[in-house]
């Protein structure tokens, strides 16, 4: 009886058991399809949120580059603007400059002495050589000194570039004066030369001043008649910008 007990056990618990196992069977299938499922639906999550990251990652990216290029832009704006206003003010200058040389040597202007223009680069004074110098000689007339003192005077009020040039018609230089003065180009050179020397006296800082000679390079009218001759024998003196330290700099 208790051997029959035992074994009516022993089948209730397998029976038990074997219900259990099928229901554990059926469970594991549903949960494993749904494991699955959520597993892949983990897995395109991951990647859209690696690629999200990635998105993120060069968006960042491409701000940074933006506030980059931004800034560089902003820095050249201000360059160009601060150029522009360097040049508009310059240009008044320039201006204040002419005027007040067209002002102050009214009556050399008149009696026809010099001549004054504004040019591309700065201010350009035309003075005839016969006012000046004698033919063929580099020393000074009386009258002509003076007449560049006059210019000095408003040379020394502006801070600009003073290039002395000296220029000549194409007559060739005589036989007395040719050991001084081989060419024109020498002649120019030294007209030029000391008309600078008596700026410098005049006050006129050396760091401003140019001596330069185009002999007859550079005709206004044509050498073929007296009358053009006279207009090419002149001394000009130009006024330009100096260089700011930074275009010095630049150009080296």
């Amino acid at each position: 009886m208790e051997l029959r007990s035992r074994l009516w056990n022993y089948g209730i618990a397998g029976a038990a058991m074997l219900a259990v196992a099928a229901v554990m069977l059926t469970g594991c299938g549903v949960s494993k399809a749904k494991y699955l499922d959520m597993t892949k639906s983990r897995d395109d999550l991951a990647a859209k949120n690696t690629q999200l990251q990635t998105s993120l990652d060069q968006a960042n990216k491409d701000k940074t580059q933006l506030e980059s290029d931004k800034a560089a832009m902003d820095s050249q704006l201000k360059e160009v603007q601060a150029k522009a206003e360097e040049q508009a003010k310059a240009k008044d200058e320039m201006k204040g400059t002419y005027d007040s040389m067209i002002k102050n040597l009214k009556d050399e202007l008149s009696s026809g002495q010099i001549e004054i223009e504004r040019v591309r680069d700065g201010i350009s004074v035309n003075m005839a050589q016969d006012i000046l110098f004698k033919s063929g000689s580099a020393d000074l007339d009386k009258a002509g000194k003076q007449l560049l003192l006059d210019v000095a005077t408003e040379l020394k009020s502006n801070p600009y570039q003073v290039v002395v040039t000296g220029h000549t018609d194409n007559q060739k230089i005589g036989s007395s004066l040719a050991k001084r003065y081989p060419t024109n180009w020498e002649l120019g050179g030294a007209r030029a030369a000391v008309i600078v020397r008596l700026f410098e006296q005049a006050g006129i800082g050396k760091d401003r001043l140019a001596a330069v000679s185009f002999a007859d390079s550079r005709p206004r009218e044509g050498n073929d008649s007296p009358e053009g001759r006279t207009k090419n024998r002149r001394i000009e003196i130009k006024l330009v910008p100096q260089p700011s330290p930074q275009t010095a700099a630049d150009s080296n």
